[in-house]
């Protein structure tokens, strides 16, 4: 009875011995720590030597020692207050682990802080901590792999939200797909704010704006007022052409988001503008273009808004303005190609033909200029787009035929017997081809039979339209006049 009276003892003493290394340091030792962090001695070591000699069994307090340090942005005391943990609890302590590793990351070498995550998990495989670490870390050498430790998490813990955080990963890696993909397994109820950004802003980059919208519009039903869901809404609205839920997202984000959660950008101006204008409220959309311009950014990124004020100007049949706002793009796009530049041609020709009064027979000076200045473009295009030449010479021949209605100037003469030897040059024409070539032989038909009297050159042009449009009735009975008048 006593054998076993004195064994019951022992145990309890051992039970008292454990208890007290397990109070080896205090809490109070790790605000300690902290404020001597703060006060930042001269001699840290020196300084930190009582509080490691009084928790040198302590793992938990050694690492909230270097946690300290860690924020302090002290990498170096943090590693050794790290592997003193470590060496308290025979190198068996995941959260050390997860502290090595974050300073690793912080040093930017993620081999090791992959290695010390690893170490982690072998140490705590519940713990979601070092997994998630891991993943972000790791993905940047294999998203792929960083994904595939998630799954590891999954088995081990069913319980937490993986596919969000596997979600995360593809999106910090560009993988917009695989992200919009593992973001619609994850249920809205447990979809975090940045969760819903993340799943809207991937489904506008790769263009899937109704799922961009869907996402972005479940935000919106937990925190109505955020201004980066309400900008994705609105960009994913405007795709979708669905301008009155674009204005209205427009109006949250500009009249209701608090100012100083936000930066505006010069997109947001123009796609609320573009809201507006969808809406038929195009006076409303000036203004917007014009307070997006008022941004102090690059003049690239102002070409957009140039671009859409033209439009909006277009639409109010206020051609000078247009054609400013439209210059104003040009000036500010990056490397304009020869599409961009017509645009501007095109602008003058209609400011041209707005200003023909009815029942006018003849050209104002004002109607007159505006053809000129398209000329003008039209004969800059072709310098500087050779590809573009063929368009822009049936252009300026056409605007100068326009400018000539009579043809006795013969005006746009040279213009469309230079685009019919260009034409002509080649083997095989298409449609495109053959419009401007018939337009061209019209023409000159015309102009040597009224202008030139060659009945002879103008049977020639003739028999050349029927050879485009052998059904033509009316060309047939040309080729027959001019033919009798020829012999």
């Amino acid at each position: 009875m006593k054998a076993i009276k004195y064994l019951f003892m022992g145990a309890l003493l051992m039970g008292f011995s454990g208890s007290a290394m397990a109070q080896d340091g205090t809490k109070a030792d790790v605000d300690a720590v902290k404020n001597l962090i703060k006060s930042n001695p001269a001699d840290m070591a020196k300084a930190m030597k009582p509080f490691y000699g009084k928790n040198k069994k302590n793992p938990e307090n050694l690492v909230a020692f270097g946690r300290a340090f860690y924020e302090a942005k002290d990498t170096t005391n943090a590693k050794v207050a790290a592997n003193n943990a470590l060496n308290a609890s025979k190198r068996q302590y995941a959260p050390a682990y997860v502290l090595l590793g974050d300073i690793a990351a912080l040093g930017d070498d993620g081999g090791q802080a992959a290695a010390m995550y690893e170490q982690a998990i072998y140490y705590d495989k519940s713990n979601p901590d070092p997994y998630r670490k891991y993943a972000l870390v790791y993905r940047k050498i294999d998203p792929d792999g960083a994904v595939a430790k998630l799954d590891q998490l999954q088995a081990e813990r069913p319980d937490y939200p993986v596919d969000a955080l596997k979600a995360h990963i593809y999106y910090l890696s560009l993988k917009y797909g695989k992200a919009i993909e593992t973001y619609a397994l994850v249920p809205t109820s447990k979809m975090t704010r940045s969760d819903f950004i993340e799943y809207a802003n991937a489904c506008f980059v790769a263009q899937q704006y109704e799922q961009g919208y869907n996402a972005a519009k479940a935000g919106l039903a937990k925190e109505p007022n955020n201004g980066t869901l309400n900008r994705l809404a609105m960009f994913c609205s405007n795709k979708l052409k669905k301008f009155d839920e674009a204005v209205q997202f427009g109006e949250t984000l500009f009249n209701k988001v608090h100012k100083d959660s936000i930066n505006y950008s010069h997109l947001d101006y123009l796609n609320y503008g573009d809201a507006l204008v969808g809406a038929g409220q195009v006076e409303q959309a000036i203004e917007q273009y014009k307070k997006g311009l008022t941004l102090e950014v690059e003049d690239n990124d102002k070409s957009d808004i140039h671009k859409s004020l033209s439009d909006a100007f277009k639409q109010q049949k206020n051609f000078p303005e247009a054609i400013n706002s439209y210059k104003n793009y040009l000036n500010t796009a990056k490397d304009p190609d020869a599409i961009a530049h017509a645009g501007l041609g095109l602008l003058h020709q209609q400011h041209a033909r707005s200003l023909k009064v009815e029942g006018n027979e003849g050209m104002s000076e004002a109607e007159l200029a505006a053809y000129k200045e398209a000329d003008t473009i039209w004969g800059d295009l072709a310098e500087k787009f050779p590809d573009a030449a063929e368009y822009a010479l049936y252009q300026r021949a056409t605007v100068n035929a326009i400018m000539d209605p009579d043809n006795k100037q013969a005006l746009a003469k040279p213009y469309f017997e230079k685009l019919v030897e260009l034409i002509s040059a080649r083997a095989e024409h298409d449609a495109t081809d053959n419009t401007r070539l018939e337009k061209s032989y019209r023409y000159l038909m015309f102009y040597y039979y009224s202008v030139a009297k060659d009945n002879k050159a103008a049977l020639d042009y003739a028999n050349k339209i029927l050879e485009i449009k052998p059904d033509d009735e009316g060309i047939k009975k040309v080729v027959d006049s001019l033919s009798k008048t020829v012999k």
